[in-house]
This record gives C-alpha cells, sequence and structure tokens, in this order.
C-alpha cells in the first residue's frame, strides 16, 4: 500500500506540472507551439515525499543525527557517544530493498530476512558550504558548479512547493565521498525527534544521482593510460 501511495504522490505531481505547462502553452499564439524544443524550465526534479511510508532513495531529510562510539573510549569499560549533527542528508539505499524493509517492519507479508540493518545516507551541504571548501582555481570550481566533476554534484534549490514543509531547501552540493549509515529503526526513530523529510528527486534526476555515485565508488586506478600512436 506504501508503494502505491508513492506512486499516487509522484504521478499526482507530474500530471500538476503537465497541466501547468499545458495551460501556459495553450496561452501562446499558435505559431509558437510548433517546432519549439521542450523547454528545461519545465523540468521536474522534484516531488513531494509520502511521509507516512518507507523511507526513498533519492529522499532528503534534514537534521539527522548520527551516533557513533568515540575512538577515545575504545579503551575504556564505559563507552561514550558522539553526536554528529548533519543537516542535509540524502538517502542511498535502494529503493526496493526501504520497501520490502518497511513491509517487513510492519507485519507484511515480506519475509524477515528483508529487513535491512542501516541505511546509507550522502551528507549534504549548501552549495556554497561546497565551493568554499575546494582547492583554489577556478576550473575545478567550474566543473564543480557544472555537475562535470565526478566527485561532486550540486543540486538545484527546492521550492516551497516541493517541500514537505513548505519552505524550500537551498542549492545543496554532495561530496560522493562523504557518506555514513544510521540504524533504520533509529532513523525512523528520529522522525519523531526532530528530523524531517522534506523532498525528493523525481525521475530520472534520482537514477542520474545514483549513476554518478554509483561511478564515483566504482572507478578504477590505471597505472597509465593507453598509448596510442
Amino acid at each position: 500500500m506504501s508503494w502505491l501511495h508513492h506512486t499516487a504522490r509522484w504521478l499526482g505531481t507530474k500530471l500538476q506540472r503537465f497541466a501547468d505547462r499545458q495551460s501556459a502553452t495553450s496561452a501562446q499564439p499558435e505559431g509558437a507551439q510548433s517546432g519549439v524544443a521542450p523547454d528545461p524550465a519545465a523540468a521536474v526534479i522534484y516531488i513531494l515525499p509520502v511521509t507516512n511510508g518507507p523511507f526513498r532513495q533519492g529522499e532528503v531529510l534534514t537534521d539527522v543525527v548520527q551516533r557513533r562510539r568515540s575512538f577515545q573510549s575504545l579503551a575504556l569499560a564505559a563507552s561514550e557517544i558522539e553526536e554528529i549533527l548533519h543537516p542535509y542528508c540524502i538517502i542511498a539505499s535502494q529503493d526496493c530493498d526501504l520497501e520490502q524493509d518497511h513491509d517487513a517492519r510492519h507485519g507484511g507479508n515480506t519475509a524477515p530476512d528483508k529487513i535491512v540493518p542501516n541505511v546509507l545516507l550522502l551528507q549534504a551541504v549548501t552549495k556554497n558550504e561546497l565551493i568554499l571548501g575546494l582547492a583554489p582555481g577556478s576550473d575545478i570550481r567550474r566543473n564543480v558548479l557544472g555537475n562535470k566533476h565526478d566527485r561532486y554534484q550540486i543540486l538545484e534549490r527546492v521550492e516551497a512547493a516541493d517541500d514537505a514543509l513548505g519552505n524550500g531547501l537551498p542549492s545543496l552540493g554532495v561530496d560522493f565521498k562523504r557518506y555514513f549509515t544510521v540504524p533504520t529503526d533509529e532513523l525512523y526513530a528520529q522522525l519523531t525527534s526532530g528530523m524531517q523529510r522534506r523532498t525528493q528527486l523525481s525521475s530520472n534526476y534520482l537514477e542520474r544521482f545514483n549513476q554518478r555515485f554509483a561511478g564515483y565508488l566504482s572507478r578504477v586506478a590505471l597505472l597509465r593510460e593507453h598509448r596510442v600512436e
């Protein structure tokens, strides 16, 4: 049922955007409606999340707390727990795994072995914060801002209409080296203690984001490139 809710919300967003575009197109002069390339500004990059369903791949969360045992306490009898607050995170775990996990946790027909112990999250920061942390040089900043650098992804800002809280989100930057996990049950529990589900990437921006992340993790370093004569 949660999958149906997710699909219905996604279709609803798509249909609304399509209706808006059709309305704008019908208002144009007849000659302006033919032979015109699709408007990139009309692309649907984000959709509203289904906040009472399973977590989704590409979902943007805010105020996620990561808890881990401090390194200094490893040699001590009593452990010390560090709390790291992540203002922005993006879920990277597979959608089907998250769906089956949610179903198994809520008494569905899914086998218990479908439980996912941890959710993989990518840390995100504001675009400006990411850019300021880069090595000096105009070339790397230009490549990062244009999403031409394999290690980084810049996301367009989120309009208020695509934010579950109705506030919108700034343009975010993701470093594919910065990822971590949170136990799945703990992540769901954080929904009652300050964490928020804000928006999620729409197809095919979700697939593109996943492709870039997977490509970065599977990169192969060569001793040298091929010699071509």
